[in-house]
This record gives C-alpha cells, structure tokens and sequence, in this order.
C-alpha cells in the first residue's frame, strides 16, 4: 500500500501480533524467525535484500564488487566502506573496530554461533581507519558479501567487550541489546510484548513511527480476534486457512508473498533405525506433498523437490524427478532393509523391534499439527508408527547450551522451516560433516564426506558454470541419501492495516521489516491500539 498523495507522515505505533517470543536478541545465537524481525529494526547489517532479491548497502557506503576496487582481483581482499554518521544508541559513534569485534566473536570457537559460514574463510583483518575495514580471505569465497553482516548484525564493541568467549551467551546484552539500527530496545515484558522506539539519531531514511511493538499471542485464533478489534495492526505470517476471514475485516489489506522459506522433514540418521538411508529413502517416497499442500494448506503454498527454488540457476531437474510420491517403492526399500509386517497389526517390525518413530514440531501452530497427522496416515501405509511429540519453539529452537531439541539431536523425525538465502553457499552449514552441532545447523547430523567436499568446492567456485554443476551434484545426493526431506515452500499471509505505507513484503532472510525505517502510517485511526 503506497500512498501516493502525500509524502511520509510522522508519528503513530504500530503493534505487530506474533505467536513466537524470541528467547533472546541475537541472530548469532538464534535463528528463529521472530528475533530477526525484531533484530532488524535494532541493528544494522552491511547488506541486505530488498523485496527484488537484490542485494543493497545498509551500513556501508556501496556494495564491493571488483569494478569498484571492493573486490581484489584474486577475490581474496574485501575493503568495505563504513557510513561516517552511523551511531550506537548510546551515542558512541560505530566503527570499523566494532565490526572487526564482531568477527572476532564470529570465529571464537567457544561463542557456539549459529553459522560460521563465510566467516571461517577469513585470515586476517585489517582497520586502516574508523571507516575502513579490510578483510583478507584464505580462499575465494564469490559469496562472501552476501554472506557477511547479512544474517549477522555488527554489534558494540565498548558494551560487550568484557563478554567473549563462555561469557558472550549468557550477556544480558542480549535481552536489552543497544544497536545501531532505525529503533531503539525500550521494553519488554516476558510472555506479553517487547517495545522498540524510534532512533531519531539513525543514519539512514526515517524512522518514521514512534513505536513499533510486538504483541506475542502463541495462540493463532487469539490473534485473528485481535486483529478484527484492532488491538494488533499487523499478524505476522498469518495462517492460510484465515484468508476469507481476513479479506471480509474492514481496514486490512492481505499481502500473499511466495516466500524462500520451505517446510521440511529433519531425519536425525544418528538414530539407529535412520541410520539406514533406505529407510530414510522409504520415508521420502511415503510422503505426499501434494496432498499436504492441498488438505493443510488449501493449495496456496508450493510443493517442494528440492531444498533449491526452481527457478534457481542450481535447480536440478534431474533431481527433482527422483524426489517422487511412491508408496511401492517405500514398501519395497523398507523390506530391502529387514522390516516386514509378520503379525498383520499394519506396522512393520525387524527382529522384534517396531518401526515406531517420533516427530517433533513447534506446539500450538495447527497447521504443523494437521500435517503430523496427515504424515501419520500416509506412513502408517507402507507400515511406520509415527507418534506426535511436539514443544514450544523456545525448546524446540533452544540453543545447545539451552538443550535445544534439534541443537542436542533430542529427536527422531523434526518439521520446521528454513528460510533460505538466494546465495547457495549457505548450505554448508546445514549439511557439511563440520556443521553438526554445537558447530553449525546440521540437525539430521548428517555426514557424507563427497557431499562435505562438493559444498566447500561450491563456496570456493567463482565460475558459474562450474558452480552449477556442483550444487546440481548436491542435489542429487541430498535427493538420494534423503537426510531431509523438503515439503514446500511457504506463501506467507500477511494482514497490515491499509493505514501502513511503503510495507513491502521480502521473501528472503532479510524479513518483512528490511525497510521498516519507511514505514509511516497514513490517514485516522479507525480504532487505536491498546495492549491488553
């Protein structure tokens, strides 16, 4: 919604409804989906992807690229440029040692981050001048601008200098950080909501609101009615079975975004039963995407083959065709690897031992919950006993140190979502042998050691045809070892009062509040907004 009779408006908050509360403020530390909304709008990132998948400047004066001098000719020198006027919202101005700190806590192997990927190629920096930061990589890494101070935001060196290392996870920094970014942390009050507020000292375009508040509501139906009261003007990634109700609420515009986010099915192959990749292959062909896509949700979301979008350059075709619904198939690799129904209770066994799994997912959100059942059913068919064991997303998304279930590998079969990056590198993190936690995001801890190689040949590669090929070759390994299995990609719903100008929905890791420094609202107010 673009207003296009006046210029920005000043003024006004926005309270944003989220059934997610972060457990902290830190996208080094914690990947859900909620804190990187919220850490948006605190800090700033060197780059960022506007809602075209473009890649822009944030803090840095302009993108580095070898035509520009950014990039050395070997592609091992990158020289970023700081903005000159950027400040921490203490009034301590940022510097190029701030981001050099930030790299230090990146690859300080007792900070237990979330990804080290495309900081672990680093072998030295260099900080000319506050301004100026230089970083010498070991190896060509064609991703590295796209993967450095993106999903990582630079943070205060004079604040957190004294919290390295064991120190640095338990800094209470992290539940009133102070950024650099269009607000401010003001509050927030656990189980209730967390108030950001203007920063009128930021560097770049706004902010033009006074306050933006995230209301946490864990229960989607709760939301829906805060919604239609106006005590929320925003819920954030609404569920799809919502729309008609939410087309029918005066003042709410519906925002549909095909996002890079897809829904997928974690095998923990440490598990003794997944350990045997054709049971994990069975289970693969036991699925029916299509159908989850349809009963759950209503056809509006895309079926995924791959972990890769289709209209990727490293999209396998090939792979794709082997990623299918097959039930005979499933029947026949399940009894190729020992498990056959001998009692006809509809549930195969191997030496008196059920196949009985556990699958994991965030609790409260029916959608997930829906399709557990769905997946029962169809598992059930080709003899697996799925049971339901679902947490809150703060357990199941916890940290190691926290004993997070996907983290500490507390789980069988788990379904969450991954927000993908238009940058392929990103998936050494999740599948390399390296990457198991507490050392990356390879949950199902996975190890194949061609598939660890191809990905680091991968982030190494700087010809793209070359690249290609080794991503398509990922694919087919991924496809054929099954340590994952993508469902679909989401289309987030997102219902914003049509007060809210220049909102403009992103599908990448940079979120739907990249731009919310240009957020302003326009026209009365129909009803205000209270917290209750």
């Amino acid at each position: 919604m673009h207003d296009t009779t006046s210029g920005p408006v000043h003024g006004g908050r926005l309270v944003i409804g989220v059934q997610q509360e972060p457990e902290m403020l830190s996208e080094i530390l914690n990947s859900m989906a909620t804190n990187n909304m919220v850490c948006n709008l605190l800090f700033s990132k060197f780059v960022k992807y506007d809602d075209n998948f473009k890649l822009v400047p944030d803090l840095i004066t302009a993108i580095p690229t070898t035509e520009n001098g950014g990039i050395s000719a070997d592609h091992r020198m990158y020289t970023y440029h700081l903005r000159s006027n950027a400040r921490w919202h203490d009034g301590v101005p940022l510097t190029s040692k701030d981001a050099r700190f930030t790299y230090e806590i990146m690859v300080d192997p007792k900070v237990q981050v979330e990804s080290r990927e495309g900081w672990d190629v680093v072998d030295n920096v260099a900080t000319p001048d506050d301004t100026t930061i230089v970083f010498h990589l070991k190896r060509p890494y064609p991703d590295f601008v796209s993967e450095t101070f993106y999903d990582e935001s630079v943070l205060p060196e004079h604040l957190l200098k004294d919290s390295r290392g064991d120190l640095f996870h338990s800094a209470t920094f992290h539940h009133a950080p102070v950024g650099s970014g269009p607000f401010k942390f003001d509050s927030w009050v656990p189980g209730s909501h967390l108030t950001l507020v203007a920063n009128h000292d930021y560097y770049g375009e706004g902010p033009y609101l006074d306050q933006i508040i995230f209301k946490f509501v864990p229960n989607e139906n709760a939301l829906l009615v805060q919604l239609k009261t106006g005590e929320v003007d925003m819920f954030d990634n609404a569920n799809i079975n919502f729309m008609s109700q939410l087309r029918d609420i005066a003042g709410i515009h519906v925002y549909q975004t095909l996002m890079l986010m897809y829904e997928h099915l974690d095998f923990n192959t440490e598990n003794p039963i997944l350990k045997d990749v054709r049971v994990r292959r069975a289970l693969s062909y036991a699925t029916d995407k299509q159908e989850i896509a349809d009963r759950i949700y209503n056809g509006v979301v895309k079926v995924a083959a791959l972990d890769e979008f289709d209209a990727s350059s490293y999209f396998s075709a090939e792979a794709a065709a082997r990623a299918t619904f097959d039930p005979v198939k499933a029947r026949r690799l399940l009894l190729e690897a020992g498990w056959k129904d001998t009692n006809g209770d509809g549930t195969c066994e191997k030496n008196g031992q059920p196949l009985k799994l556990t699958i994991a997912a965030s609790a409260g959100q029916p959608n997930r919950e829906r399709t557990e059942l769905v997946l029962r059913d169809q598992w059930h068919k080709v003899g697996v006993d799925l049971e339901l064991a679902n947490f809150s997303p703060t357990v199941l998304y916890g940290t190691y140190e926290d004993n997070g279930i996907l983290k500490r590998g507390k789980f069988d079969v788990a379904m969450y979502a991954w927000l993908s990056s238009p940058a392929p590198s990103r998936r050494e993190a999740l599948y390399a042998s390296t990457s198991i936690p507490p050392h990356g995001q390879n949950h199902p801890r996975y190890v194949n050691d061609e598939l660890t190689k191809l990905l680091e040949q991968g982030g190494n590669e700087t010809d793209p045809a070359k690249r290609e090929g080794i991503y398509r070759r990922v694919q087919d390994i991924l496809v054929d070892e099954a340590p994952v299995v993508p469902l679909f990609w989401y289309t987030a719903i997102d219902p914003v009062t049509t007060r809210l100008r220049n909102f403009r929905p992103n599908a990448t890791q940079s979120a739907d509040t990249w731009n919310a420094a240009q957020w302003y609202l326009a026209g009365p107010a129909s009803q205000v907004s209270s917290m209750r």
